[in-house]
């Protein structure tokens, strides 16, 4: 059966997005404070695009790097990439990559590839190659040893962006298995992560 963009949106789905949305801002502002070559400001939006979808995914990815963007003007340019990363991982939990291993490990790469390429096209037309974070080390050895921007860029996106997906996924994925089967069962793409045997009235 069809259904339209509104069966994305119950009310139950749209309360996940300020838990996701302050898991993405704690962790972009930890990465940031500490100059961390690596960011784990995704967790919140995969963790919520995996229960409720990739437009709910979408959205929390959009709006974490809004109100990170309070406090570092940079991250609001990086907005399409969550929106990106939020989308993708939602279809991929709706396809039900993430019920095994394989499935897993292939949607980690997908993801890495999608945000690694997305975030090489913000970095290097809006911000010249360079945004003041601890990647930006990883791009200049790449320069200095004689690769072109773009292609430094993208080298260092895919290097840290799947240090970032795993991070990011794996600490969702422990979240997901924490929420009670009650919650997850009132969710749209939750039943997928309901542990066998257990008494959905506990």
């Amino acid at each position: 059966m069809k259904r339209g963009l509104k069966y994305d949106f119950p009310l139950i789905a749209l309360l996940l997005i300020p838990v996701g949305v302050s898991l993405n801002v704690v962790g972009y502002q930890l990465s940031s404070i500490l100059k961390l070559p690596v960011f784990i400001d995704m967790i919140g939006t995969i963790m919520v695009s995996m229960i409720a979808g990739p437009w709910i995914g979408a959205l929390t990815g959009l709006l974490g790097n809004v109100v990170s963007g309070m406090l570092n003007p940079i991250a609001i340019a990086y907005g399409a990439v969550s929106m990106c990363v939020g989308f993708i991982s939602g279809y991929l939990s709706k396809w039900k990559f993430y019920n095994n291993i394989f499935g897993v490990v292939l949607s980690c790469l997908i993801i890495s590839v999608v945000s690694a390429a997305s975030a090489a096209v913000v970095t290097v037309f809006l911000f010249g190659g360079v945004t003041g974070a601890g990647t930006d080390l990883i791009t200049a050895t790449f320069l200095a040893a004689g690769k072109e921007l773009w292609n430094s860029v993208l080298s260092t996106n895919l290097i840290s962006g799947t240090i970032n997906t795993i991070i990011n996924f794996s600490i969702s994925w422990l979240i997901v298995r924490r929420i009670p089967a009650r919650f997850l069962v009132k969710l749209n793409y939750g039943v997928p992560y309901v542990r066998k045997g257990v008494n959905l009235n506990e």
